[in-house]
């Protein structure tokens, strides 16, 4: 199984401290690190990528090897989010879409295929999978463990001035 994870390019209205570094280093102030907790969430056995949208532009390429594309966005990615959608969609594929976004607004998002809504974590989605039960709709009233290992290496870390690293279990 080929996963594409995506992070939507964020609205670009930013001003003072990250607007000024990404014009000088063209580089964004943080990277996805809710991608990362994700993928390791992933069987281990599925393939992966990431794709920052903030920093590279998605190829057909990309696609064409997914299977499926996991949409990690917020509130602020919306416009990013809805062309994405339509892109995944008109190239076939199925999408399963995560954060806050899709939290706030489930009903606004049908052409999605499966929605974790409220953090609710991979493992119930994963097993349906494999089990070929899924549905379209997980939801949790908890918020997910904090996760102990980060898959890092998905990051191209030198696109990014900082980095979300959690060094401590909470």
């Amino acid at each position: 199984m080929n996963i594409l994870l995506i992070y939507p390019e964020k609205e670009n209205n930013s001003k003072g401290f990250e607007a000024f570094f990404q014009k000088l280093f063209n580089k964004t102030t943080e990277d996805p690190l809710e991608l990362i907790e994700i993928s390791i969430q992933l069987p281990i056995t599925w393939e992966r990528k990431l794709r920052d949208l903030n920093q590279k532009t998605l190829n057909s390429k990309d696609l064409e090897w997914a299977d499926y594309v996991i949409i990690k966005a917020e509130p602020k990615q919306r416009t990013s989010t809805v062309k994405l959608i339509e892109k995944c969609k008109s190239a076939g594929k199925k999408i399963i879409a995560e954060g806050a976004l899709f939290d706030s607004q489930p009903a606004d998002f049908e052409n999605v295929d499966h929605l974790i809504l409220n953090q609710a974590t991979f493992d119930p989605f994963v097993r349906d999978m494999e089990d070929n039960t899924t549905q379209r709709i997980y939801n949790a009233d908890y918020r997910k463990e904090k996760l102990r290992k980060t898959a890092y290496s998905l990051l191209g870390f030198s696109d990014y001035l900082s980095r979300n690293i959690h060094p401590f279990s909470a």
